[in-house]
């Protein structure tokens, strides 16, 4: 039987910085603002921790918040390296792929 991966999210506040900090700061615990969290590109950033089902949630009804609500999305597999996953598609193991047809056997 196969380990399930465990992934963990975190938003960056962009665009007006305020704002965009204020509505994460009113749908996630005050507990998962991080500081200076070093990234797989070797810079540090302010982050906010956030569960998968919330992270999903806050991802798609980010366009209901304005547009100066902006966000960069990263994530975290197990231990590793967080990364920007930002314009990438939340599926955590990669896009479904459509089937290939069989050639129909010659007769």
């Amino acid at each position: 039987m196969a380990r399930q991966r465990q992934y963990t999210y975190y938003f960056e506040p962009r665009g007006n910085y305020a704002y965009s900090n204020e509505i994460l700061a009113k749908n996630i615990d005050g507990e998962n603002a991080l500081q200076e969290v070093p990234c797989s590109d070797g810079k540090k950033r302010n982050l906010w921790r956030c569960p998968a089902g919330m992270a999903f949630t806050l991802w798609a009804s980010r366009h209901n918040w304005g547009k100066d609500f902006r966000i960069r999305v990263f994530c975290q597999e197990g231990k590793g390296k967080i990364r920007d996953i930002t314009g990438k598609p939340p599926f955590p193991y990669g896009k479904p792929g459509k089937r290939k047809k069989k050639p129909k056997p010659k007769q």
